[in-house]
Parts: C-alpha cells; structure tokens; sequence
C-alpha cells in the first residue's frame, strides 16, 4: 500500500486529525491541570490559589482521604492519564494507519477516566462538602475528551468501519 492509498484510507476514518489534535491540546491542559493539583497535594495548606471559602476549596479535596489510591496521589494518576491521550493522539496524528485504532484506544481509556472522574466529583460534593475548581476543569477536560472520542466513533461506524479496521 502506497503513503497516498494510507492517507485515502485514513480520510474515511471518523478520527479527523482535527479531533486528534483537539485530545492533544486538551490533554496538555489537563496535564498542566494535574501537575498543579499534585504540586498542592504537598503544598502547606492554605497555599491553594483555588481555596476560596469553605465550599470551594482545593485544600480540603486535594489533601483528603480520597486525594489517594495505594499511596499515589490521584493528581498523578490523572496527569498519567492526560499523558496518555495525548501520546495516542498523537501517534494517530503521525501515522494514519493507526488513526482508527487510536481514536478508539483513546474512548477505550476515556470512559473510565469520566466515570472516575464523576466518582470524585460525587465524593467532593457528598462527602467532603467541598467543591475544587481544579478537579471541576479536570472533570471538564476528560468530559470533552470522551465526547470528541465518541463522536468520533460514531462517525467512523456512520462510514462503515469498525474498531478493527485500519
């Protein structure tokens, strides 16, 4: 198959490079997103720039019982994450003929990602009685992330591929 007959095929792909480059930018802000939120898990409380009375409030999440899983903070978790997608991203970018498959790895990890990240909201909201702005665009970031995604496979099967294809 010829660079030509790769690029046609990756055209009818539902991945446009236009929603690829959109996973990456989002990515890289929900990485810079994370990497804050792990810098105030250590931070003195009371740093935050997102401590603004008691309801809205980093502090009071970030340093919580559930700002963990086995000892990792889970502002790590979620810039590993971010990483992620934006490395698949971008390797679909690069090379067409992962395109599909990519844009499907990338809903493949996103779906959890947003059920997790509804998980925390829900524990910020009902348990901890606080709300953090960072963790809310966190929310925001991977949200669109999975949408992208998912339209994305719905309009490769609309042209009649699947996950195997490509």
């Amino acid at each position: 198959m010829s660079s030509s007959d790769s690029q046609s095929t990756a055209a009818f792909t539902g991945f446009s490079r236009l929603v690829l480059a959109a996973v990456i930018v989002i990515a890289v802000v929900g990485m810079l997103d994370s990497a804050y939120a792990a810098y105030q898990h250590y931070a003195v409380p009371g740093e935050s720039a997102c401590d603004f009375n008691v309801t809205v409030n980093c502090d009071v999440v970030n340093q919580s019982e559930y700002s963990e899983v086995a000892g990792v903070p889970v502002a790590f978790i979620g810039l590993a994450g971010y990483l992620f997608f934006a490395a698949v991203a971008g390797m679909a970018l690069a090379w067409p003929r992962f395109r599909r498959r990519g844009g499907y790895l990338v809903l493949l990890a996103a779906l959890p990602a947003l059920a997790y990240s509804l998980y925390l909201t829900y524990i910020e909201i009902f348990v901890l009685g606080a709300v953090c702005p960072m963790c809310m665009l966190s929310l925001a970031l991977v949200t669109t992330i999975t949408v992208l995604a998912a339209w994305g496979a719905v309009r490769d099967r609309r042209a009649g591929a699947g996950p195997a294809g490509g």
